[in-house]
Order: structure tokens, then sequence, then C-alpha cells
């Protein structure tokens, strides 16, 4: 058994085998398929199951399930199928994210990625950024953290809300819990509203939001709800940490500055 474990529903065009190229992986691979072909990828995965349905209500089924095991790992991954990266990022995203030792965090997308959040994607010189909001895509949770939230994973099927829930149910009062880890960008390469949208037409995300919300009436979890919006409390770079007012100012301008970016980059494949 490996420190850190991957959990990932795929499809017959996963990206998942790029994950354990470049380097010796430092996780171990759980594939949950939801595809049609008997055992398909099973021989590439230390924990492996076959069955439709939505991403959210089948991880939340096969963590409960698998929770005795589960439960033993330092942290765990939970990115859609989509995601571009290689064992190398992904050792050195886990290793960062133990050495700073997150709850809750994210990789940073590259500036070629399809992406909702310009917020989220990589900023040069950034080792990390401590924010306030974790995409549902691409999620790391410390085994402490997943303890604690892995009810919640169930109760929205398509995983609207999830994101700005997460926050309000980790102890944070330092602020230092929770970042997007730009030091180890990963590709997205596909629009959002994947494969699992496509196959599970009975998805809803707005009234899945609606109804988290009223599992939650002691939060506010709606998007446009202020202090839900991205924030960077601090940073660390390569040469200094910033203070949170800096901080704060300098993650504005980079979300502009980002956005701007990225609309002129080709998105993968094209580039």
């Amino acid at each position: 058994m490996k420190k850190y474990l991957v959990i990932a529903r795929v499809g017959d065009n996963s990206l998942h085998s790029h994950w354990l190229k470049n380097a010796t992986a430092n996780f171990d691979l759980f594939l949950s398929y939801f595809g049609d072909k008997p055992k398909h990828f099973q021989e590439e995965a230390n924990y492996y199951e076959q069955v439709k349905g939505g991403k959210w209500p089948v991880v939340h089924k096969l963590i409960e399930a698998n929770w005795d095991v589960i439960s033993q790992y330092d942290a765990v991954w939970i990115p859609d199928d989509d995601i571009l990266a290689d064992a190398k990022t992904i050792n050195n995203m886990f290793s960062l994210f133990e050495g700073f030792n997150l709850a809750l965090a994210q990789p940073a997308l590259t500036m070629n990625s399809y992406f909702s959040h310009s917020s989220l994607l990589r900023q040069s010189n950034s080792i990390l950024r401590y924010s306030n909001f974790v995409e549902v895509m691409v999620p790391i949770f410390s085994s402490d953290a997943l303890t604690h939230l892995k009810h919640s994973l169930g109760q929205s099927p398509s995983g609207w809300g999830l994101d700005a829930l997460w926050p309000h149910l980790i102890e944070n009062p330092e602020r230092n819990k929770i970042a997007v880890i730009d030091a180890a960008a990963v590709v997205h390469t596909r629009p959002v509203g994947g494969e699992l949208y496509k196959l599970n037409p009975e998805l809803s995300p707005e009234k899945d939001a609606l109804k988290l919300q009223q599992l939650y009436p002691q939060f506010n979890i709606s998007r446009r709800h202020g202090p839900n919006k991205f924030k960077v409390f601090s940073q660390i770079t390569e040469s200094r940490v910033h203070s949170p007012l800096l901080a704060s100012l300098k993650g504005k301008w980079q979300r502009v500055i980002a956005k701007q970016k990225a609309k002129s980059q080709p998105k993968y494949p094209k580039n």
C-alpha cells in the first residue's frame, strides 16, 4: 500500500494511463469504470469496480463500502478522467499537499486547459495559494478531511454546491488548510460538462445545489454569495510568503491576467 490514493470514475476515453507515466507513482489507483466492456482497465488498477451512474453518488458509495481500506491512506485525490498529468506531477502534488499540512486542495490548471474559474489557472513562480475554494473536478482530501466530509459526497448527484459547501465544513481558523497548488498543475482536456453528464441526463445541477442548500441552512452556499467567491488569503512563491493583504490584491489581479492569457491559448489537444 502506498501513502496516497487516487480514485477516478473512468470511461473508455479516460486519460488515467498517463497518470502512471514518467515516474514511479507514490499512490495507488482505484478505478471505477462506467463503460460497457467487461473488466476494462482492471489490470491498470490496484482496486477496481464496474458500475453505472454519476461521479459523486458512485464515489460516495465506493468510499463508504471500502472505508476500512481508504481510511488508511494519508490523502485521496478524486479527479475527473479527462485530466492529463503524469506520475511525476501527481507525486509532487501529493508531496506538497502533505508538506504544507493541507486539508483540502487542488492542483492548478494549465493555461491551455478548458476552465470554468480563471482563478484556478496556474500562476507562474507560485508554489501555492491559500484560498477558500476547490473545484469538484480535482479535489484532494487529507484523511481527516475525508472522514469529516465523505457523507456530503452523496448529497449532490451532479456535484454542484459541494465546492462551496466544503470550505464551511473544514476547520480553518488560520486560513492555511485549503489551497490551489500551482507547482503541480494539470491539464483539463475537454470542455466543461463531460461524458458522465451525457450518459446521465437525469442530473440537474441547479436542483442539486438548491437541495444541498436545504440540507445546510446554516450556510449560504450560493456561488453568487460574496464570501464564497474565490479569494487568496496568502500565497507562497518560490522566493517568499506574501502577506494576506498583498496576496488578496495580487490574487484578484492574477485572476484577470490569467483569464486574458488563457483565452489566447489554444486548448488541448490543438496546441
